[in-house]
């Protein structure tokens, strides 16, 4: 066992109970706090996303091959994860990056956190010159921070896009992905311009970071509006429990306007247990806006979703290695947020076309969408 997996398999024993403190006081930046607070921030995000929404650049100057570990929760019905590593790849190959990528997928849930686990120590024992992971969870705040304490390998953490406070000093190389916060208050806004008024509830996979982000951001953005409030649903991202959560649900409160889902495979099992509902089904979302998502709004089993540009993440961190391997580090901002539209059943379709082209200009359109 290596010097560094035992440092983390020790650090472990307090990770929960520190972490749980440290939730309650504001552990976390907002975006817009943290590019407040650091204002040099903002000049280099802008120049940044002009990188990634750009073609890529001329060939990188000459740089050994990189070493590339991937660990992501890429087992699930949403295409997120799949087409990230996809993307990074054609981009790194665009920019004339020689690499080698080591990557490990798992599923989503807490469940899954020990096979996670297992991933990162043998993605360690390679010595990685960069590690992207993400982090929806105590134990892997816990891990990053040692890997960050270390100095090696450089860390990118994906599907995270606000910052550590209690790592100031010691930051990853990138926090990327698409705000969750801004996105459910995009949804919040939709409704809001609808004029969609009635009881909802709210299904979300846990009280940890996503849960957080996504379902009690929502909550927040329309409390004291035409929308009430009558359940909140923890389901994991798993279908079954997303499904049956519905069922309760619309056995509960009969009349239900809006089930608001947090996430892909939330959304498509609350689709799967609405739809005996007929007409009379209330208005379900999803978030991500991912091939899934769109073919169900196309056949009218959600009604509107958030939709992120998919392909910019992985663009950025590719932006981001090739930067840094040159020895240009400080042109990587510390956040990179990709861009989010909101798509519904009535979008016009030259609009959603444009939309889904540019989110996947890399990782293929769907063939369901074609």
């Amino acid at each position: 066992m290596s010097r560094l997996w035992r440092g983390l398999a020790a650090l472990l024993v307090g990770a929960l109970v520190l972490t749980a403190r440290a939730d309650g006081g504001g552990e976390l930046w907002t975006l817009d706090a943290y590019l407040r607070a650091h204002p040099g921030q903002q000049a280099v995000a802008a120049r940044f996303a002009a990188r990634v929404d750009g073609e890529a650049a001329a060939p990188v100057q000459a740089v050994a091959p990189l070493r590339i570990a991937v660990i992501y929760p890429g087992m699930q019905v949403s295409d997120y994860w799949r087409r990230s590593v996809s993307v990074l790849g054609a981009r790194l190959n665009e920019l004339g990056v020689p690499y080698a990528l080591d990557t490990h997928f798992s599923g989503p849930d807490a469940a899954d956190v020990d096979v996670q686990l297992a991933q990162l120590r043998r993605a360690l024992d390679g010595d990685p010159d960069y590690l992207i992971y993400t982090v929806a969870s105590p134990t892997q705040r816990a891990l990053v921070e040692r890997v960050l304490m270390r100095g090696r390998p450089r860390v990118i953490l994906q599907n995270l896009t606000t910052p550590l406070r209690a790592w100031a000093g010691m930051q990853p190389l990138l926090y990327v992905g698409f705000d969750h916060a801004e996105g459910s208050r995009m949804l919040a806004a939709h409704l809001r311009s609808q004029g969609v008024s009635g009881d909802y509830v709210v299904l979300m996979p846990d009280r940890e970071l996503l849960g957080k982000m996504r379902g009690e951001t929502f909550i927040a953005a329309v409390d004291g509006e035409a929308l009430h409030l009558r359940g909140v649903y923890l389901t994991g991202l798993n279908m079954a429990r997303a499904r049956a959560a519905a069922a309760d649900a619309l056995q509960r409160h009969p009349g239900l306007r809006l089930i608001y889902a947090a996430a892909t495979d939330i959304a498509l099992g609350a689709a799967e247990a609405a739809a005996t509902h007929g007409e009379g089904r209330p208005l379900i979302n999803g978030w991500g806006g991912g091939s899934s998502e769109l073919q169900a709004l196309r056949e009218g089993r959600i009604d509107f979703t958030v939709m992120r540009i998919n392909d910019d993440n992985g663009v950025a961190m590719a932006e981001a290695i090739a930067l840094d391997a040159q020895g240009r580090a400080a042109e990587v901002p510390t956040v990179y947020s990709g861009r989010l539209a909101v798509v519904a059943r009535d979008s016009a379709e030259d609009v959603v076309d444009a939309l889904v082209a540019r989110a996947f200009r890399y990782s293929g359109v769907p063939e369901a969408l074609r």
